[in-house]
């Protein structure tokens, strides 16, 4: 395997479409591959960054180039280690280069339809994770702090990152926005983040736009 081609098989939507694959199996029929490759398709169609540099169909192409150079290679052998593990692993005895193909295949056949809205499919833990990065790292500061109320904390995480806040802080303020738009009941997205209520967002809102017009206007 060249050199160059290393990448392909390390990282990216083949490693991770691949590790979707390993989780449905380990659910034990908990989790269908269609759904979570639904997301994944939701995940990216949702975020302009994320579909300019690596949109759907060139994740499927990206299996299927996979595919096409395991079967000339004739086993995985050679590949990086995780990747031969990963692939023998959600192959379950089948052969490799044919389950890319059909995992591909899959991707694309998903990806005709218009993704499904949230209230039709519930947003994974792992699709939080990758829509909103900046309040579940803001999750872990809380963890470890006490002793102030709620928007303290969040003014002094704001306090701290100055003068560079309108980075950390405003993607912050950004992502609670959006959990808010998307959804608008009291519960919003605690189901993921316990303080992550409606009342809970807007005060972090809040306290963040308080600073910026203190500081930065």
């Amino acid at each position: 395997m060249r050199t160059s081609t290393v990448g392909l098989f390390s990282n990216g939507p083949v490693r991770r479409l691949i590790d979707l694959a390993i989780t449905v199996q380990d659910s034990k029929g908990q989790l269908s591959l269609d759904d979570e490759i639904r997301r994944y398709i939701r995940v990216i169609e949702t975020n302009w960054t994320a579909d300019w540099n690596c949109p759907v169909y060139t994740a499927a192409a990206a299996l299927d180039h996979a595919g096409e150079s395991v079967a000339s290679s004739g086993s995985l052998d050679g590949y990086p280690p995780e990747f031969r593990e990963k692939v023998a692993r959600a192959a379950e005895g089948m052969n490799p280069s044919e389950y890319l193909h059909i995992l591909a295949e899959t991707v694309r056949v998903l990806n005709r339809s218009p993704y499904p809205e949230y209230d039709e499919l519930p947003m994974a833990g792992w699709e939080f994770l990758q829509t909103f990065p900046s309040l579940y790292g803001f999750n872990a500061i809380l963890i470890d702090e006490d002793g102030l109320p709620f928007s303290g904390l969040v003014g002094r995480f704001v306090a701290a990152e100055h003068p560079y806040c309108h980075e950390r802080a405003a993607a912050l303020s950004t992502e609670a926005q959006r959990a808010l738009a998307l959804f608008p009941g009291e519960r919003c997205v605690a189901r993921h983040l316990i303080w992550a209520t409606r009342d809970g967002l807007l005060e972090l809102i809040d306290t963040v736009n308080d600073h910026m017009r203190r500081e930065h206007s």
